[in-house]
């Protein structure tokens, strides 16, 4: 820890040292030759290597200013990425470049300056879905967003990546420390209409946390511009099985040094889950049919707050409080049959009732601190995060056996607390030269987990029971890990550029099970490499190589040793052992024109997987989380997008994929080969000739294919959707079906114990969806802002 900060400290020191630089300013004025002015035109400085080190507008008057290091340069006047002024200069004192006469002037529309962004773009490091401009993820949430991104799969409620494994989340730059049930719960609580964009990131830089397994989708919200206020209210009604409804507001504000912005949602509803589960035992074929309902309201309230104290000082904060109350039902049977007769050997049949109450608060405090005027800067992040969820299920219920004709009665309670607390502090610098760009930096992160455990499980009894003496267990986990690391971005001419970082994470874990008195530590330090080489041969082309090592860490629920009673023959539970998992991640991409081709490897090693292990003398199955699959990826994906028409975009991807998985498990098979391939198209029309018609119409598939030890079966999804715009197009009404024919069911089978099993899941997927949303606010001064195209490049520095 102390080496840890003496670095931070020392590169800290280098970097404030290194700032003895003599700046100037360029000034001057763009005027036609009429001698008119020629506001938002694009003013642009670049170094002898091609790259660009600042930008600025013009403002209305036609006037520019540029603060810069003194040396030689190239200055161009862009509008509307045409450059239509182009001059050399040597910038050794403040100069005034007086009036630059342009030619020919692109007269640009106030309300339409930024224009409308693609639905999909592609920078060097990531894929951009700008969800702003997706009609199918209009009136949904952050969780059905994804689920129409390119290259994101949600099935079950799990996010992961087409052709990879699971991933980690980010709002706004931001690690989300949830996963699984709780994640899932937290995007659905954000509305769709507060996003702005996606990002998939398939190789993170070494700037990101080193955890994400295969990498990372960042989930940008809408932000506001600057001077101007604005705000939206929406509703959204959801008819699935049962009905669903939403309410949300967003509101932005940015004038002057201030900037306030502020999300709410609410949610009310119920969703309904069936599984059915087959187990082939020597004593009969055991079918447990679970169908559960599950009651939930949910309220997400964000607040965010930014003051520029100075030119070169801006502080912010943000504050999150999110609250669930879902409450589960569920009726689970299960009939034991005779292979030779089918007739009906055995039967269990209970009710049971799951409560649960998740709560996270978050704080963040943030700082930036600009050194010059040409990107050096220092972002300093501090960071809390809680989440406490107390987790309650009851269950009765009886066993019959038919002959001769016999029953017990079975009961129990299972009640676990869970407090999980996060602090955290991350230092960035951002240092641009002439000759190439840096970034580095360091994290510091300690988590806390308490879990109190209740617990009784009566087993087979006479007569019903009444009386659950609990008993009662404790369980904590405390794991700290520190981070540096340094990136490196060189662009070598028009054509070439590169990217190479080194991550560094030293971490200490402990584990403590009262009821046994097991304590377990683990400590190691582990180096995360990225490389990126980019080679653009000419303005349709370009070839793109990465690689990065990523780390999958253990969830602090997988962990938990709690054991959930579904019944007295069906158990889950976490594991206290497990262990991190490690991946490599290399991808060559190759894109012409709007036709993208990926070819990628993995090599995914101590992977942990949940694993159902049915005992063939007892009959219970116990389902837990353990490390024992490595896994290798070949795989090759297409992306195409046709717009040749203006009335139709369509966004169309495949990918196909080899896998070879061994398991280190006595009881599994040892090694399972197969394909996995997914083809889906996502069609937006516009319907009529004022754009404010929209339709939608996308379609996946899944063939079979294999995961670790399982394989899975076909399935796929067709949805539709319609939007209206009206009001000067403030007002949209939105019209959505989605699985409209029920495809969206999982089918998974594997062999354990010599037990084949085998498994079907339906998530309530087919839906109909009608949602409004009003947006309004001062757009006078909004409307002349113009957001250049490589806004988003800046904003990252080249990361």
């Amino acid at each position: 820890m102390k080496k840890l900060i003496l670095i931070l400290l020392v590169l800290l020191s280098v970097t404030l040292s290194a700032q003895v630089k003599i700046t100037g300013k360029i000034t001057g004025r763009v005027i036609t030759k009429d001698n008119n002015p020629v506001p938002f035109a694009e003013i642009i400085l670049i170094a002898r290597d091609s790259t660009a080190i600042k930008s600025e507008l013009t403002d209305e008057k036609g006037n520019f200013l540029l603060e810069s290091e003194f040396g030689k340069y190239k200055l161009q006047v862009r509008q509307a990425k045409k450059i239509v002024i182009s001059r050399s200069i040597e910038f050794n004192s403040d100069l005034d470049m007086g009036n630059l006469t342009v030619d020919d002037v692109i007269q640009l529309e106030s309300v339409i300056v930024g224009g409308r962004k693609k639905l999909i773009e592609r920078k060097v490091d990531r894929l951009v879905f700008n969800v702003e401009n997706s009609i199918n993820a209009a009136g949904g949430d952050a969780f059905e967003a994804l689920k129409v991104t390119p290259g994101i799969r949600v099935q079950n409620d799990i996010i992961s990546m087409i052709g990879k494994s699971t991933l980690a989340v980010m709002i706004d730059e931001k690690i989300v420390t949830l996963s699984g049930e709780d994640l899932t719960n937290y995007l659905k609580s954000i509305p769709s209409d507060a996003i702005k964009s996606v990002e998939v990131i398939t190789n993170p830089p070494a700037k990101y946390e080193a955890a994400g397994n295969s990498g990372l989708v960042n989930i940008i919200l809408k932000k506001g511009k600057k001077d101007s206020w604005n705000a939206l209210i929406g509703a959204t009604y959801l008819q699935r099985k049962y009905s669903d409804g939403s309410l949300m507001g967003n509101f932005n504000y940015n004038k002057d040094r201030l900037s306030i912005s502020a999300l709410g949602n609410y949610k009310n509803g119920t969703q309904y889950i069936n599984r059915d589960d087959y187990s082939y035992f020597s004593d009969g074929l055991w079918h447990s049919n679970s169908p559960i309902k599950v009651d939930y309201s949910r309220i997400n309230v964000k607040l965010g707050i930014d003051y520029q104290v100075s030119s070169k000082w801006t502080v912010g904060s943000q504050f999150l409080i999110n609250n669930n109350k879902p409450t589960g039902t569920d009726s689970p049977t299960t009939t034991v049959y005779d292979y030779t007769k089918g007739d009906i050997i055995r039967s269990l049949k209970s009710n049971g009732e799951t409560v649960r109450s998740p709560n996270i608060k978050s704080a963040n405090l943030y700082n930036e601190f600009k050194i010059d005027t040409i990107g050096k800067k220092i972002i300093l992040n501090f960071d809390y995060f809680n989440f406490n969820n107390t987790d309650t299920r009851k269950y009765k219920g009886i066993s019959v056996i038919e002959n001769p004709y016999s029953s017990e009665y079975f009961g129990g309670i299972n009640s676990n607390n869970q407090d999980i607390t996060n602090v955290s502090g991350k230092l960035d610098v951002d240092y641009p030269l002439k000759w190439a760009t840096f970034n580095f930096g360091g994290k510091v992160s300690n988590s806390k987990t308490n879990n109190d455990i209740l617990a009784f499980n009566s087993g087979l009894m006479d007569v019903p029971v009444s009386d659950m003496p609990l008993v009662q267990n404790e369980f904590e986990y405390t794991e700290n890990v520190q981070a540096v690391y340094i990136s490196g971005n060189k662009k070598f001419n028009d054509h070439w550029e590169s990217q190479l970082g080194l991550r560094m994470e030293s971490t200490q874990t402990k584990s403590f099970t009262h009821s046994v008195d097991l304590l377990v530590k683990d400590n190691y330090v582990k180096f995360f490499p990225t490389a990126y080489l980019s080679y653009v041969p000419n303005d349709n082309s370009t070839f793109t190589f990465g690689y990065s090592k990523r780390i999958d860490r253990p969830r602090f629920s997988d962990l938990n040793p709690n054991i959930w009673y579904t019944n007295i023959f069906q158990t889950m539970e976490g594991n206290p052992f497990l262990q991190p998992a490690f991946i490599d991640n290399t991808e060559f991409t190759y894109t012409y024109k709007k036709l993208e081709s990926k070819f990628y490897f993995s090599n995914e090693e101590n992977l942990f997987s949940p694993i159902a292990i049915p005992d063939p003398n007892t009959n219970i199955i116990r389902s837990t989380i353990v490390n024992y699959v490595n896994t290798q990826r070949f795989g090759m994906a297409e992306n195409y997008v046709f717009d040749k028409f203006k009335w139709w975009t369509s966004n169309n991807s495949i990918d196909v994929n080899y896998a070879i998985s061994k398991s280190s498990l006595a009881t599994t098979v040892k090694e399972q080969k197969g394909f996995n391939s997914r083809v889906s198209t996502n069609n937006d029309f516009i319907l009529n000739s004022n754009k404010t018609l929209l339709f939608n119409l996308s379609y996946w598939y899944s063939f079979p294919g294999i995961d670790g030890i399982y394989n899975n079966k076909s399935m796929s999804s067709f949805s539709l959707a319609i939007q209206y715009l009206l009001l000067n197009r403030d007002l949209k009404v939105s019209l959505k079906g989605d699985d409209i024919f029920r495809n969206e069911i999982q089918y998974i089978n594997s062999t354990v114990n010599n037990i084949y099993q085998e498994s079907r899941y339906y998530f309530d997927r087919q839906s109909f969806q009608l949602s409004l949303s009003y947006k309004f606010g001062n757009k006078k001064i909004r409307g002349i802002q113009r957001e250049t195209g490589n806004q988003d490049e800046k904003n990252r520095t080249v990361n």
